[in-house]
């Protein structure tokens, strides 16, 4: 069965075969997928243990420095940012932000006459897209001290930075998507404070500025959306919000991940008008009122539903979606994902759903980190200044996850941030974690076979939605590259089983358009163009 969507551009290999690299013509793309090779086996190939293995630790001494140290590495986006087909990561640093070029191997490097021609400004949080849709990738910045900057590619990389009037107040994290339906990227600010004491934010000693809401003109500039938000919703020290389809209407919807719970604000659902404004839903079951970090969007139960796993000072929280607007909280019933607080265990960061081990279902990466103020918080005893080790949690596609043993991943360390990407092109997703003054980089080993890799190109794919049918199995997926203070690439990575292709592939892009692919082999990197 040949391919059937017209799309502008179809690049596609399969990976330990022979590269087919051109681009597609435009037009009906015949037979691409489908090679007349032999009929898929009986029985999937078999699948080996999950690894995730350091490729690379950069500290503080190692880290490039133009700034003042108060402030650590916050965030890492990971994309192509000059075009040569390899993932590259634009660093979010106090010491100024820094770019780790890939060497086309797969290694990222530092290139110092680069930053000697183009110093990029201190930061505390990133995200990347195509902001003015020529086809290449900027960047966004948020700062803890000044204006946020938006980073302009001229198409080979080289980034120029501009300010954003307006927003000098402490970014934590930068979620990009469509949220008024011009399909352009619009941009939420996460705000928070610095070195926040519970003491002083009960006695309204310690305030955050409001979160922000700015949409994209004509002109790619951005300015805040006056009035989208409800007012009450702004002020609860926010170090991350995450895009998602609640209704399954089309349009993105915010789930904002508050720190100060208990003090201030709960967690807040803010659901879109589909032309970007939005009113608080006050029935979800989702408003937890607890220490929020970070919040993952991903399939957890493999119903087709977006489903949520809140990061926290003490345990993080499973959120499964019933489908009518509301959720239940599945934390006690899913396994591993259910983290005791410990003094080894107590304050996870950035956390997402991903396919590490290629099996069809959707596994958890949960970044744990030290912040020994908050031992007493969570009615925990522990020592100020303890490492705690990161985890990979393995789906069973039922809501329920075991933990990977994973000993360099989860050696210990004081990670804030984490980002996913196929960093090598082996299509399997590998990972960078960012924290208290260090940057480290992983590679994925073992699992299923890879599956294939979908690399999303268009102004604004954030949101698209992809249905798999594997030999009777179906998964659904999302384009939701966000994380805390960082973004992933905009790539999606479907898992087979160890199955030799994929029966049928539909992506539904935002603001309406499908992509089909039928037989789409094990082994397929596809760049796929936005209708």
């Amino acid at each position: 069965m040949p391919l059937t969507r017209r799309v502008g551009r179809l690049a596609w290999w399969v990976l330990g075969g022979i590269a087919a690299c051109e681009p597609a013509p435009t037009g009906d793309i015949a037979d691409s997928a489908d090679t007349g090779d032999t009929a898929p086996p009986e029985v999937p190939a078999a699948c080996e243990p999950v690894d995730v293995v350091e490729a690379q630790w950069l500290s503080e001494f190692q880290l490039p420095t133009r700034a003042d140290l108060k402030q650590t590495v916050q965030g890492v986006g990971i994309g192509d940012l000059d075009g040569d087909g390899w993932l590259d990561a634009l660093v979010a640093w106090g010491g100024g932000s820094f770019v780790m070029q890939n060497d086309g191997t797969g290694n990222l490097v530092f290139d110092e006459a680069r930053e000697a021609t183009a110093p990029l400004p201190p930061s505390s949080a990133v995200a990347l897209g195509d902001l003015d849709g020529d086809g290449d990738l900027d960047g966004m910045l948020g700062s803890w001290s000044g204006d946020a900057w938006v980073l302009w590619n001229d198409g080979t990389g080289a980034l120029e930075a501009e300010s954003i009037p307006d927003t000098d107040d402490i970014v934590y994290a930068i979620t990009l998507g469509d949220l008024d339906g011009d399909l352009d990227l619009d941009a939420y600010f996460s705000v928070a404070a610095i070195d926040m004491t519970y003491d002083d934010i009960v006695s309204g000693e310690q305030v955050a500025g409001p979160n922000l809401l700015l949409v994209q003109d004509a002109d790619h500039r951005f300015a805040e959306k006056v009035g989208a938000l409800p007012e009450d919703t702004r002020y609860g020290m926010t170090l991350h919000t995450a895009m998602l389809d609640v209704e399954g209407d089309g349009d993105l919807d915010l789930y904002v991940a508050n720190d100060a719970g208990p003090y201030i604000e709960p967690n807040h659902l803010l659901v879109n008008d589909g032309r970007g404004h939005f009113l608080e839903d006050t029935r979800c079951g989702c408003d937890l009122a607890i220490l929020a970090m970070g919040a993952g969007v991903g399939d957890a139960d493999q119903d087709g539903l977006p489903d949520l796993y809140v990061s926290d000072v003490g345990p993080p929280e499973l959120l499964l979606n019933l489908g009518d607007g509301t959720f239940a909280n599945g934390t006690l019933t899913a396994g591993d994902a259910y983290i005791p607080a410990t003094s080894e265990s107590m304050v996870s960061w950035g956390t997402g759903f991903v396919d590490l081990d290629a099996d069809m279902d959707q596994d958890l990466v949960v970044t744990f980190g030290q912040s020994g103020k908050n031992f007493e918080a969570a009615g925990v005893e522990g020592e100020d200044g303890a490492w705690q080790p990161s985890q990979v949690l393995l789906s069973d596609g039922a809501g329920s996850f075991d933990r990977a043993e994973v000993p360099g991943f989860d050696d210990g360390n004081r990670t804030r941030a984490y980002a996913v990407g196929d960093l090598d092109r082996d299509g399997r997703p590998d990972l960078v974690t960012v924290g208290k003054f260090f940057y480290r980089d992983w590679r994925t080993a073992g699992g299923c076979p890879p599956g294939v890799t979908l690399r999303l190109h268009g102004p604004a794919v954030v949101g698209a939605t992809l249905t798999v049918e594997v030999r009777g199995h179906t998964q659904t997926l999302w384009h939701l590259p966000s994380t805390t203070s960082s973004s992933s690439a905009d790539e999606v990575y479907v898992g087979l089983g160890g199955w030799a292709d994929a029966d049928r592939i539909l992506v539904t892009w935002p603001g309406g358009g499908e992509t089909v692919l039928e037989h789409v082999p094990a082994g397929a990197v596809l760049d796929l163009d936005q209708p």
